[in-house]
């Protein structure tokens, strides 16, 4: 199209040149390659996943204790199959 339409109008004309806007340059982004993807990723920093049980005293001595007890389960199990 290389007609403007609202060539002949000078009413819509001079409306439309009433209105100035300014645009901003806004800086476009070049496409990342898969390798800087991949390495941003690995440099991305991870949720804790214990932080939750850990938040309140009851659950970070449930943390500390479970692997204790489970030790001992698992021992008195081993001594009572060799008796």
């Amino acid at each position: 199209m290389n007609q403007d339409p609202f060539k002949n109008d000078q009413f819509i004309k001079s409306k439309l040149d009433e209105y100035h806007v300014e645009i901003p340059d806004i800086p476009i982004r070049t496409k990342t390659k898969r390798w800087d993807r991949f390495i941003s990723y690995l440099g991305s920093p991870a949720k804790n996943p214990i932080e939750p049980a850990v938040s309140t005293t009851n659950r970070l001595l449930l943390v500390k204790t479970v692997p204790l007890v489970g030790a001992a389960v698992l021992t008195l199990l081993q001594v009572l199959v060799l008796i």
